[in-house]
């Protein structure tokens, strides 16, 4: 397996678990699974080009910074586009400890789907499972990977390949 796959495997596992937690409405813990599968996929993206695993270090956990690499170095089309999701799901690196949320509260949502013209209070943290469903397709478009080929087999059960 080379290294890049290996992001991939890695990120993948992250994926279906967050598919699954979104599904227990899990909060926070669903954004952090997403934001970790986001983050090795596009480091994968980026080991994929040659990106050496010093310089992938060196982008720590910031999802903004490690998605404006992924888009200057990939430079796919349509990347902008998921420039709110990035946004939406780093704010969750921010409560991976529960310290910020014993101290001011958490307001969070997690929607399988768009809702579109639902008028609710905005939540502080949300996410949306189509919108990272739609990122994690681009992702892989962009990086020129196979998706069947580094997310099924013996690793992932049919209900969660019967899921995408």
């Amino acid at each position: 397996m080379t290294e890049w796959e290996g992001f991939f495997k890695a990120a993948g596992q992250y994926y279906v678990a967050g598919r699954y937690s979104a599904f227990a409405e899990f909060i926070p813990v669903t954004g952090n699974l997403f934001h970790h599968a986001i983050e090795m996929f596009l480091k994968g993206g980026l080991s994929k080009t040659g990106m050496s695993l010093a310089d992938l270090k060196k982008l720590n956990h910031d999802l903004p910074d490690i998605w404006a690499t992924f888009k200057d170095v990939c430079n796919g089309p349509n990347l902008n586009r998921f420039d709110p999701v990035i946004t939406s799901l780093h704010r969750f690196e921010e409560i991976r400890y529960p310290d910020l949320i014993v101290q001011k509260g958490l307001t969070a949502s997690i929607d399988i789907l768009p809702q579109a013209g639902v008028n609710q209070p905005k939540a502080t943290y949300e996410l949306c499972v189509q919108d990272i469903d739609e990122l994690v397709a681009q992702i892989f478009t962009t990086a020129s990977a196979n998706p069947w080929a580094l997310l099924s087999g013996r690793f992932y059960k049919q209900e969660a390949k019967s899921s995408w």
